[in-house]
């Protein structure tokens, strides 16, 4: 009897470090899934942005209106590694895979960071300009000057920069482009 109990004793210590080496184990997988799910969440944060510029883009030259949008880059992608343009190509094979169809020229929304691509299609006129000048784009049209700023949105190297943003499609007589004027609030 007595020599039973010994070998249980024996025993038990190498239980423990294999059960100690399976549970360092469990956290080890869990910790990555966890941090595989927040990026996967933090992906998902960054194509709904994309979407929500996307339409009020397209809603601001179908109906000659103004949005307002906020654009805030996700945590988990870093500010210098990160750009969301919006581009235009007169690339046929580019703009039919983003667009669809025989399209021979595009403007898309694009977010690029090593990690995470995305690009969407602005479905808008290809004649449509996002100009910063005064005129036709005045930030006084809002009340205080001093509380918008124009910003330049197309193919800026630097990319657009969190903020809240409103958006005011401008006609003017002269141009037959739609022009959309970016205001970002300071």
């Amino acid at each position: 009897m007595l020599m039973l109990s010994q070998r249980g004793q024996e025993s038990a210590p190498f239980e423990l470090l294999i059960a100690m080496i399976l549970m360092g184990f469990v956290l080890v997988v869990g910790f990555n899934a966890l941090d595989k799910l927040n990026f996967e969440i933090c992906k998902g944060n960054m194509n709904q942005s994309m979407e929500q510029i996307r339409t009020a883009i397209e809603t601001v030259v179908k109906n000659k209106s103004k949005a307002n949008v906020g654009f805030e880059l996700p945590g988990c992608f870093r500010e210098d590694e990160s750009k969301l343009r919006i581009l235009t190509s007169e690339e046929p094979a580019y703009c039919s895979a983003y667009c669809g169809g025989g399209v021979q020229s595009c403007k898309v929304l694009t977010f690029y960071n090593p990690l995470f691509s995305d690009t969407k299609c602005l479905r808008i006129s290809q004649v449509t300009t996002f100009p910063s000048d005064d005129p036709p784009c005045n930030p006084g049209v809002f009340g205080n000057p001093d509380e918008y700023e124009t910003v330049e949105w197309e193919n800026q190297q630097e990319g657009i920069s969190g903020g809240q943003y409103t958006l005011k499609a401008e006609f003017n007589l002269f141009s037959g482009t739609p022009e959309v004027c970016v205001y970002r609030r300071r």
